[in-house]
């Protein structure tokens, strides 16, 4: 997520995050819980995810704003996509 779209979050956005534990880097909508602000850096998000209730603290580019905006590339998409046009499966 861009900066300015991270520092526009506010409680109650609904978010999509990217499991950075999952080793299909899975992703899980949720709605962010808390922001606090800081002056001179991003500011400081926590997610609430919606399958499991657990709130975590991504990092902002493992975060995309609800409904996705196709516009904008995701690194973690494109790697998948590769993987599964491969054909065993598995990126080169």
């Amino acid at each position: 997520m861009l900066t300015f779209r991270w520092n526009a979050l506010r409680t109650g956005d609904r978010v999509l995050v990217h499991d950075d534990n999952s080793a299909g880097l899975d992703t899980n909508e949720g709605v962010v819980a808390i922001v606090q602000p800081r002056r001179a850096s991003t500011n400081d998000v926590a997610i609430r995810v919606d399958s499991t209730g657990r709130v975590v603290r991504p990092r902002r580019r493992a975060v995309h704003q609800l409904p996705l905006d196709r516009r904008f590339t995701c690194w973690r998409y494109d790697s998948i996509a590769t993987a599964s046009s491969e054909p065993d499966g598995l990126a080169a």
